[in-house]
């Protein structure tokens, strides 16, 4: 008995090293497993995206602004280097006292000349032809014949020419003389209104030139922009045709580098994302706005955006560089996983009771960081998505789940 009872000891000492040895060995096991980062697929809105890469530039690029007359600065302090300007704000001027002395004689000479014909057409009286308004030549020429000394006497002439020829004291010729005197005043009086009329439009061109180059002694700006680089100063003699400053628009235009292969699904009106280096992962919404439909030497095509952001000017900087992606199409609530997941372009690996099993996809729209699955998985299936290098089909592992 003593014997039986030590050797059934034995055995229960004997089963319970064994049991521990079991549990030592099942927790090795487990640890020395690999464990997998894992994402349940899940539903979400699935994008079809074109990617291009993306500049920024003020419309027109950096231009020049040129003087378009000549002469001496007086003031230019609006040409400050990154100075910012409203369209027609003074920029700069040149001295215009010559030029101003010059339209006042011109205007001075005009008027004295214009009095001197209305007091010698007037007898004297030139305000009789003052504010005449739109008076008609014809009605000009009656008021002058009205106002002629000349003509009343050539008149009086031609009368008393014509009763001494009723009483044969004069002849027929005396009469057509005295006819063609006073047809030569009314002809001369015409003559006077037509060259008053010239001179007064001669006038009005010579003063409109004197003014516009008056005008041009004034640098404007042609449109809202900011001061890229001065070049003058005030005191520089600057000559017609010299630029004095680079600038650039406020108006910018992002232009987007779409391939070939990928232009035709673009849309005017489709929205994009776009992110700038600038701002790093910072994204601003955008538009298609218009493209240009021919290819560049690299064989890409042009999209223009339109960028959703308030005062542009400050936000999207000339030379500024980035990458868009423009939703081309949509598939509400579609099954989704990461696309760091998918190799060989259509497998995964998935975890299933602790091991791994390898699918083969029907793939849908592919986007930067996302896959659309339209077969070859379900809702909630746990997708392995880093290190896929290490794993293989039928493995055991563990996991670690990624929200």
């Amino acid at each position: 008995m003593p014997a039986q009872k030590n050797k059934g000891s034995v055995l229960l000492k004997l089963a319970i090293v064994l049991v521990v040895l079991a549990a030592i060995g099942f927790v090795a096991m487990q640890q020395f497993r690999p464990t997998a980062r894992v994402k349940a697929a899940n539903r979400q809105d699935a994008a079809d995206a074109v990617t291009g890469t993306v500049t920024v530039d003020a419309e027109g690029a950096t231009r020049e602004l040129k003087s378009e007359s000549e002469g001496r600065v007086i003031w230019c302090e609006a040409l400050r280097q990154s100075a910012r300007f409203k369209k027609d704000d003074k920029l700069l001027e040149l001295d215009s006292t010559d030029l101003k002395r010059l339209i006042a004689d011109t205007e001075r000479t005009f008027e004295y000349n214009s009095l001197m014909k209305r007091f010698a057409l007037s007898a004297g009286k030139p305000e009789l032809l003052e504010n005449l308004g739109n008076i008609s030549d014809e009605a000009l020429v009656k008021k002058l014949q009205g106002l002629s000394e000349d003509r009343r006497q050539a008149e009086r002439k031609l009368a008393v020419t014509k009763r001494m020829l009723e009483l044969n004291a004069a002849s027929s010729e005396d009469v057509r003389t005295a006819q063609l005197n006073l047809e030569n005043i009314d002809s001369g009086l015409r003559r006077t209104v037509l060259e008053d009329k010239k001179s007064l439009t001669d006038h009005e061109s010579t003063m409109a030139a004197l003014n516009e180059q008056l005008k041009r002694m004034t640098i404007r700006a042609p449109a809202d922009g900011q001061i890229d680089l001065p070049q003058t100063w005030e005191g520089a003699l600057i000559g017609k045709g010299q630029v004095v400053a680079t600038w650039f628009s406020n108006e910018r235009v992002v232009a987007a580098k779409i391939s070939e292969e990928s232009f035709s699904k673009v849309k005017v009106g489709q929205r994009a994302n776009l992110r700038l280096l600038t701002y790093g992962l910072q994204e601003f919404e955008a538009q298609v706005a218009s493209f240009h439909p021919k290819a560049d030497d690299a064989q890409r095509f042009t999209v223009f955006l339109t960028v959703k952001v308030e005062h542009p000017e400050d936000v999207l900087l000339p030379g500024s560089t980035g990458e868009v992606t423009i939703t081309v199409d949509r598939h509400p609530n579609a099954l989704m996983i990461e696309r760091r997941a998918v190799f060989d372009s259509d497998k995964v690996y998935v975890v299933k009771n602790g091991r791994v099993d390898k699918r083969t996809l029907r793939v849908g729209f592919v986007a930067l960081n996302v896959v659309e699955v339209l077969d070859g998985l379900k809702d909630g299936e746990q997708v392995i998505i880093d290190n896929l290098d290490q794993f293989h089909d039928g493995q055991r592992v563990q996991i670690e789940v990624v929200e």
